[in-house]
């Protein structure tokens, strides 16, 4: 059978860290189990999934076909975008370990890598150029905050997939699975996004997944359905894979002041439910089964960018 069908993440994980200058794991029991932990998620039956995928997978051939003559990308291309912001350290162990992997395991290489900065300064970015490991370097001299800055940098990424990744997070797993993801984006075009973080949190009451399906090698993934509310559950922020035209036909996420994370328009509510229910209304999300190969450890520090210039307002 398929390695995603019988191999575990967790039994078969390594780590692609330098030890000896920073040690971030995170804790065994914050990630997925096999088989996962569904928790409160709301399991849906197959013909609410085939409801779901019917309507929207018309939709989704034509803006898939579309975009193959309107869009500015080479057709497979995965470009890995990497948004750093004065966390150099987490970047080095992000880059150290993906740098590993893309040459000892991972088998697809049709691949461009985009560090986008906001506003770390030059140690970071004469770090980044030296380490030659980015074809390309979006650098802003200030912290345009996250939306901003993937808005600007998603255009400019020349494949047809982008691989977001934030500086915090770790790859940890030990076989290819680009190839798969690829697979799950060609026969089924109601996909838009494939969800890579684990983490034991599925069993959310928001979340509403629906029954195993498989592609033509034997792959097997869940369907991840918007939660009831339309805003979550399919498109994230994090370590996420989805095509490029998605993001281009939804539109730019909405930005708007850096304000405090206690607050309820923060970027990341921005970023992932305002702009998530306008995604949500085209587009599902795969999770594919033990394929689960981004950690983001729970002793990093929050990213200087959440708080800084933040406008902090009364309650």
């Amino acid at each position: 059978m398929p390695w995603l069908r019988e191999t575990s993440c967790i039994e078969d994980a390594r780590f692609f860290v330098n030890k000896d200058s920073i040690s971030v794991v995170a804790p065994s029991d914050n990630r997925q189990t096999d088989p996962p932990d569904f928790g409160r998620a709301k399991r849906v039956p197959e013909w609410w999934m085939r409801l779901s995928v019917y309507r929207r997978r018309y939709r989704a051939q034509k803006i898939i076909s579309e975009s193959e003559t309107k869009s500015d990308f080479v057709p497979r291309k995965i470009s890995i975008v990497i948004l750093s912001c004065k966390r150099l350290a987490q970047l080095q162990q992000l880059v150290s370990g993906l740098k590993e992997f893309l040459e000892a395991i991972e088998t697809y290489e049709n691949i461009e890598k985009i560090l986008v900065d906001n506003g770390s300064g030059t140690k970071l970015i004469e770090w980044a150029r030296r380490v030659s490991f980015f074809d390309s370097i979006i650098a802003h001299e200030t912290n345009l905050g996250m939306a901003a800055a993937l808005n600007d940098a998603f255009p400019r990424a020349i494949g047809e997939y982008i691989l977001l990744l934030e500086e915090d997070f770790i790859i940890d797993y030990s076989r290819p699975f680009l190839q798969s993801c690829i697979d799950i984006f060609e026969q089924y075009p109601e996909i838009g996004i494939i969800r890579l973080k684990n983490k034991r949190n599925w069993g959310k009451p928001f979340r509403v997944i629906g029954p195993l399906r498989r592609t033509a090698n034997g792959d097997e993934f869940w369907t991840w359905l918007p939660s009831l509310n339309g805003k979550m559950n399919v498109w994230t922020a994090g370590s996420v894979l989805f095509r490029k035209a998605s993001f281009l036909t939804t539109g730019s996420v909405p930005v708007g002041q850096n304000v405090d994370r206690a607050q309820s328009l923060h970027q990341g509510i921005l970023y992932e439910e305002i702009y998530g229910k306008r995604y949500n209304k085209n587009w599902l999300a795969a999770k594919i089964r033990n394929c689960y190969p981004f950690v983001q450890p729970d002793n990093h520090i929050e990213s200087p960018g959440w708080s800084e210039h933040a406008v902090h307002r009364e309650t």
